[in-house]
Parts: C-alpha cells; structure tokens; sequence
C-alpha cells in the first residue's frame, strides 16, 4: 500500500525468471544444434564404417520375408533357410554377369570405334570456324595464353612431378577392386548374421528399453513400424526397377537398338540410384544410339523412350508410393537425398530414404521429437496410433 494504491511486486519478480528462462532455452537450443552437427561430422567421418552395416540391414529386411517363409511352409531353420537366400542371390547375381558378359564385351568392342567417330566429328566441328565449338576452343586456348603470361616463373631447382605410371593405376583399380569385394562379403555376412538372430536381437533390444511396460510397448511399436515401413519401400524400389529395366528393353529392342537387353539391366539397376542414375542412362543411351545409327531422329527417339519411361516410373510411380508408404513428403524426401548425397555419395542415395523412415518411425513416438515428424510427414496422414 503506498499512498492509498495497491502496488503489485508480482511483474518486478517475473522479469529475472523470464531472463533465465530465456537464457536456458537458448543454452539448450544451442547445445541441441551442436549435438545436431557433431552426429552429423560423425556419420560423414565414419562412412566407410557405416554405409556397410546399413547395407546389410537394409538387404536383411529385403530377404527376412523369404526365410520367415522358408521356415514356415518348409520347416527349414533360418540359418539354413538364410544361407540358402543368400546363395540363390549371389547365383543369380553371378549367373546374369556371366549371361550379359558377349553383350559388355560387344559394347567394349566398340568403344575404340566409337572414340574415333567422336574425334572425327569434334574435329569437323572444331574446322568450322562458324561453329560454338570453335568459338569455345578459341576463348578456351585465350584464357590459357593470359593464365600463362601472368603466372610466376617456373622454380628451375624444383623438378617436375612424374606422371603417374601404368603400374601405378593399376595398383590402384587392383586395391579398388579388393575393397569392394571385402566390403561385399562383409555385407553378405552381416546379412546372414542379422536373418538369422534378427528376433532374438530384437527381443533383446526390448529387454533393455526400459523397466515399464509401458517403455517395452513403445519399443515394439518402433521396431514392428521399421520393419513394416523398410520392407514396403524395398519391395517398391525393387518391382519398380523391375518395371524400368523391362520397359526399357523392350523400348530398345522395338527401336532396333543393339543389347537392349544389357541397356534393360543396366537400367533396372541405375534406377535404384535416385535421378541421377536415370539421368546417367538416357545420356550414355543416347550417346550410343547416335554412334549406332548416326541419325539425330533416331537418337532422340532412343532418348526419349528412356527419358518417358524413367520419367514415369521415377517421377510418377515412385514418389507416389514413397509417400503412401513412407508417409514422408515430397519435400523432405527430395532434401533427404541431398543431404545423403553430400554424407555418403552414391551409397546415400540408396540409403537415405529408408533411414530417414527408421528416424520417422522413432520420432513419432518419442515425446519431444514429434515435431521432427510433422515436418517430414506428408500431408493428409496422421500419426500412428500407439
């Protein structure tokens, strides 16, 4: 009371609190954006540690469905019916190699042939002193000309670096191949060891969650929404490839195209890089088909029956059913690859989207992070019950 008016001291004590307040949410939100990056500089760090074991996951759930079925119609084990799927794949991996191999063989045949009807018609374009080629050529040899005149004098005491040997690129395609070979047999490994105790490995993760009910429920939920999501979307990204690699021999072999069915697989198995690996197919098609049948129309022709069939499939069918499935948006998934892209490099564009699935289904479900999950949930879904 001071002269007759009521003074309320509650807004003078609010201010101090609001300050702390304040200042802890931004301590946290800025611990939270360096944890954010560390995780991130750790998955970039350790790739080659990482983008194994999720290839073996993701192949693991591929190929589960057809041990379970193994053991249930046949009463096979799963460690007999595990290594018997993984043999059938790695036979039938080995198998279509073997059957394609006169057709890799007539296209390296040609190759020599066609790197001389490239030169040959570079070097006709490049005589043409109206064309942009040469107009290209002539800006091109003028930036060396100035970049020469102004850089420093060459060091005589220094001598020139070697160029690298055969031997030595050899050495290195040799170590190259070794590397991809272990990390196969490591992924095939991992996968057995994974369909084998993937249900023991998964109770065990069950048993450690938490003391309550309530904690064990929530982890089966998580771990039944990955599997269900995983297998959905591999099986897509399977039967879609199927779909482009069958579309495109067909296309190719209608139009007379030589090894249309060599052109099929190749993009069959490029489709499952996201856009860049349809992109790689209509470019490498349509260069080919212009040194086969040296005709523009025929060339486009090629291009565009890879271009509509990669477009369809790739654009169409695949993120509709991505987004049915995966419940993940348009946006976020096209983000997703980006990112994943920069992380792993072509792994990453395997990759990316099932995991950004495992992380949904886990934020769904975890106080705190449903946020996370809005963002990346596409429109018109709700969240899981559960």
């Amino acid at each position: 009371m001071l002269d007759g008016r009521h003074v309320d001291p509650t807004p003078d004590m609010e201010w101090p609190r609001r300050g702390l307040r304040t200042t802890l949410d931004l301590r946290s939100t800025t611990l939270a954006v360096l944890a954010v990056l560390a995780v991130i500089a750790a998955i970039k760090l350790a790739a080659d540690v990482l983008v194994p074991i999720v290839l073996a996951v993701s192949l693991s759930y591929l190929l589960t469905p057809l041990v379970d079925l193994l053991r249930r119609r046949l009463r096979i084990p799963e460690a007999a019916g595990a290594f018997l799927v993984l043999a059938v794949l790695v036979a039938a991996i080995v198998g279509g190699a073997i059957a394609l191999q006169p057709h890799v063989s007539d296209i390296l045949d040609n190759v020599p042939k066609a790197t001389q009807r490239l030169e040959s018609l570079l070097h006709r374009t490049a005589l043409d002193k109206t064309g942009a080629i040469r107009k290209l050529t002539a800006a091109a040899n003028a930036l060396d000309e100035a970049a020469a005149s102004g850089a420093a004098p060459r060091n005589d005491i220094t001598p020139d670096l070697p160029a690298p040997s055969l031997r030595a690129h050899l050495w290195s395609a040799a170590g190259t191949t070794a590397k991809a070979i272990g990390q196969t047999v490591v992924v095939l490994a991992l996968s057995y060891f994974l369909m084998v105790a993937g249900h023991s490995f998964k109770r065990k993760l069950v048993r450690i969650s938490g003391r309550r009910l309530h904690e064990k429920k929530l982890t089966v939920q998580i771990l039944d929404e990955i599997d269900l999501q995983m297998q959905r979307y591999l099986r897509i990204q399977v039967g879609t490839s199927a779909l482009v690699g069958a579309g495109t021999g067909v296309a190719f072999a209608a139009i007379g195209m030589s090894n249309a069915v060599l052109w099929g697989v190749a993009a069959a198995l490029l489709h499952l890089i996201p856009y860049i690996g349809s992109t790689f197919i209509v470019a490498l098609a349509a260069m080919f088909a212009y040194l086969q049948f040296n005709d523009v129309q025929s060339t486009l022709l090629v291009a565009g029956s890879a271009l509509a069939i990669a477009g369809v499939v790739g654009l169409g069918i695949v993120p509709w059913l991505t987004e049915r499935v995966g419940r993940i948006n348009a946006v976020a998934t096209f983000v997703t690859l980006l990112v994943w892209d920069w992380l792993w490099g072509v792994p990453g564009l395997l990759l990316g989207i099932p995991i950004m699935m495992a992380v949904m289904a886990i934020c769904e479900r975890v106080d705190g992070l449903q946020a996370v999950a809005e963002l990346l949930r596409s429109d018109g879904r709700q969240q899981p019950r559960g």
